[in-house]
Order: C-alpha cells, then sequence, then structure tokens
C-alpha cells in the first residue's frame, strides 16, 4: 500500500488578541475559507509558516513539490495538518508557494509578516479539539521518510529537533477530502462540524465514550464516521428529536463508514488493495475480483466508500473463492468475517436497515416512522441492545475490547481463605 506523506505545523494561539479565549487564527481561517467556498466551488486561502524578520527562507520547496506530486501520482490528497496542541485542523494542499504577491487571500494577520512559505489550501476542517485527543491523534503521525533526516515514531506536544513545516505520514492513513461522497457536499468545510461551534459537544462525546464506545474503541472509528454520530447525538440532546430521520440517516452513514474502514481500508493497509479492482466509471462503482473490465483501476487507487450491501457482497464472494490474499489479510479476523456475513447482514435483513437508507438518501423520509427512525438509531449505536459498531469491532479486535462487557478477575473465595489461615496458624503453633 502506497503511504502518502503530508506535511505538519504548529501554530501560536495566542498571536491575535481574540475576545473569546478558545478562538484562535484557524478558527478565523475556518470562516474565511468557507465564505469563499460558498460563492465558489474552486476558491482557496492560504495558509503561511511565520518566521522571525531578521531570518532567512530555509524550506526546501522541492521536497515539498515533490511529496504533493508524489501523492497526486497515487490518486491521493496531501494534508496540512495544523496544532496549537489543544486542537488538530487538516487541510487540503494544492501547492506551495515562495511569494503570494498580489493573490493575498489570506488573514490580515500576515500583513506584513515574514513568511517562509505558504500553502495553498482548498478544503479545510477540525480534527480534534481537546488536549487528551489531540495527544492520540498526533501519536498517529511519525516521521519516516526520504525527505526528512531524523526518524520519530511518534509527534507530541514535547517533540524537540523538529524544523516545521515537517514532511511526515500518518498512520490512520485516513483520506479526509478523498473520500467524500460529493452526490452530497463538495466540500468537508461545508460540513456541519459541531466541535467548531458548539460548545456542549465535549459532554456529548463524554456521554457517547460512557454508555456506548469506550474512549479506546472511540479512537478507532474513523474521523467521518464520528461526525456523523456526534451530529446526530447533538441533534438528539439538544433539539429534543426533532429530526430523527436525519439521526437514522447520520447512523447509517457510520456503519457504512466503519465497514467500510474494516475491510477495504484494511485490505489496503494489508498490502493486498492491488489484487482487487474497481470500475469507478459506473455509478454505483462497481468492486470485481478480477481486471475483467477495461476501465478497472485497482482498489488501492479508490477511495470512496462502497454501500454496504455491496460490501457484504464482496466480503462473501471473497471468502468463498478462496483467495489467498484475502485470507492472508484477514487470517487474524475470521471472527468479524463470519460476522459480516451471518449476524450483520441478518440484523440488517430483519429490520430493513438498507431498504431505509435508500428511502432517506432519496428525502423521501415521510415514509419512515419517528419510531423506525428511533429503531435505526437504537441498532447501530446500541440502546437496548449491543449496537452494530461496537459489535463490528469486538469481532474485528476481540482480544482488545472482550474485557469491555467480561468480568476478567478472579472472585476470592472467603470461607477457602479462612481455612486455609486457620490451618497455617495450627502449623505454627504444633511447631
Amino acid at each position: 500500500m502506497y503511504s502518502a506523506h503530508h506535511f505538519y505545523l504548529t501554530f501560536n494561539p495566542h498571536l491575535n488578541d481574540y475576545i473569546e479565549p478558545d478562538y484562535t487564527q484557524a478558527h478565523e481561517f475556518y470562516e474565511y475559507l468557507k465564505e469563499a467556498v460558498k460563492k465558489d466551488k474552486n476558491a482557496y486561502a492560504y495558509w503561511g509558516k511565520f518566521i522571525a524578520k531578521d531570518r532567512d527562507h530555509k524550506v526546501d520547496f522541492e521536497k515539498f513539490k515533490q511529496v504533493i506530486e508524489k501523492n497526486l501520482e497515487n490518486g491521493v490528497s496531501t494534508h496540512l495538518y495544523i496544532s496549537d496542541f489543544k486542537n488538530v485542523w487538516v487541510g487540503k494542499v494544492e501547492s506551495v508557494h515562495k511569494t503570494i504577491g498580489k493573490d493575498f487571500k489570506t488573514l490580515n494577520i500576515y500583513k506584513d509578516k515574514n513568511v517562509e512559505i505558504w500553502f495553498k489550501i482548498s478544503d479545510f476542517t477540525l480534527l480534534e479539539y481537546t488536549y487528551e485527543s489531540t495527544a492520540n491523534k498526533l501519536s498517529e503521525l511519525y516521521i519516516d521518510n526520504e525527505f526528512m533526516d531524523l526518524k520519530i515514531h511518534e509527534v507530541s506536544p514535547f517533540t524537540t529537533a523538529v524544523r516545521y513545516p515537517a514532511i511526515l505520514q500518518d498512520l490512520a492513513d485516513e483520506y479526509y477530502f478523498d473520500q467524500i461522497d460529493t452526490s452530497e457536499c463538495s466540500h468537508l468545510i461545508l460540513q456541519e462540524n459541531q466541535a467548531i461551534n458548539n460548545t456542549g459537544l465535549s459532554k456529548v462525546i463524554k456521554t457517547i465514550q460512557n454508555y456506548a464506545f469506550p474512549e479506546p474503541m472511540y479512537n478507532k472509528i474513523p474521523h467521518s464516521a464520528k461526525h456523523e454520530i456526534e451530529s446526530a447525538e447533538i441533534d438528539m440532546s439538544e433539539n429534543r428529536h426533532h429530526n430523527l430521520k436525519k439521526v437514522a440517516f447520520s447512523y447509517i452513514k457510520a456503519l457504512e463508514i466503519v465497514l467500510n474502514d474494516l475491510v477495504f481500508h484494511h485490505l489496503k493497509k494489508q498490502g493486498a488493495a492491488d489484487d482487487f479492482f474497481v470500475n469507478p466509471y459506473v455509478m454505483p462503482p462497481k468492486i470485481l475480483l478480477d481486471d475483467i473490465d477495461s476501465d478497472a483501476i485497482p482498489l488501492s487507487q479508490f477511495h470512496k466508500n462502497f454501500s454496504i450491501n455491496q460490501l457484504i457482497y464482496f466480503v462473501q464472494k471473497a471468502s468463498k473463492s478462496n483467495r489467498l490474499n484475502f485470507a492472508r489479510a484477514f487470517g487474524k479476523h475470521k471472527q468479524f468475517i463470519r460476522w459480516v456475513t451471518s449476524d450483520l447482514q441478518k440484523t440488517l435483513e430483519d429490520n430493513k436497515i438498507l431498504e431505509l437508507r435508500g428511502i432517506l438518501a432519496h428525502s423521501d423520509s415521510d415514509k419512515i416512522s419517528d419510531e423506525d427512525a428511533m429503531a435505526i438509531r437504537n441498532i447501530i449505536l446500541g440502546v437496548g441492545c449491543t449496537g452494530l459498531i461496537s459489535q463490528a469491532y469486538q469481532c474485528f479486535y476481540p482480544e482488545d475490547f472482550r474485557p469491555i462487557a467480561h468480568v476478567m478477575g478472579a472472585v476470592k473465595d472467603k470461607t477457602k481463605e479462612a481455612v486455609n489461615q486457620n490451618k497455617k496458624t495450627k502449623l505454627k503453633l504444633v511447631s
């Protein structure tokens, strides 16, 4: 699997004197670019790296250009990760520049500043917004590539000896901008992001982690799936269930994203995605076990999500065909494969969830009752049952998540302890 290279910068959140203490220039940049994209889908803005006025520019631009070109050749976007150690933002990088001249599409804070490098950003969103989740995300970033002279296993707020901007890799390898369903929304920046403007989200996430997904499990959920879950639960807690159909649709999409991550992204991480193929020019894109279609490309170069129906069909077909590459990739996850082709499929069929997804996706939500919409949310989240997302992770990582709902410690038998203690006392007296 090709591992994309990305860029990483830190910034001082106190450079501007904003009235709100948690509002930074990254928030202002987000709003600036969002307004531009609303008016023009091809809009962009520049994020720059400050250096002191008396310092010289030392960025090797050829390396940065090579990174972008190499990523483009492999069909993936280049990310700019930006952190103030409380938040992690990510931008889609189109190009890098020494100067931007009269094309001053950026924040006023950059006026009369010495900027060493400009990143042309066409999309932007907030990934993490607490110290704990930010530290976890930074730990997934590492440096081990031909563009940097040092190797670092994981980035942290205490990482030293790194000259920014750094060129690094991301263990998660999430394709934030490449997996967007453009039929629903063209940019991540146009999607509602509750973490940016909703102060109650921390409490909602704490509730989710206390009652549905413990933190280690929640950390494994892809960002786009978390976005759907958090948006749904904010709606449930603050808007008093005013749009249960939208909540249900968010949960179906979250489940779809999680399953794609555990099947297709896993194949990519195992280096097996070049052995399967996709025709991206038909709707919906068709996944193939063999390169029998002249329009087919390797699965490794396709980053959109497949429908759950397509996913289940692929898993069934690949399992029955005894494909060695598939068997090797899921050798340690046989329980998960059995679950996908049996329990998951049965639950989806019994509750007509995939049929309801089609209705919800085509704005025919009036055909679905609030009771059924709530049932979909309960089945996937896990209210009154073990939710489908939890089942997916428990089957994929049985050793990691078995202790969640299983008492592992031995219960002490006080009667036996008392008998043994008496025996020891008698032996001492005899001796």
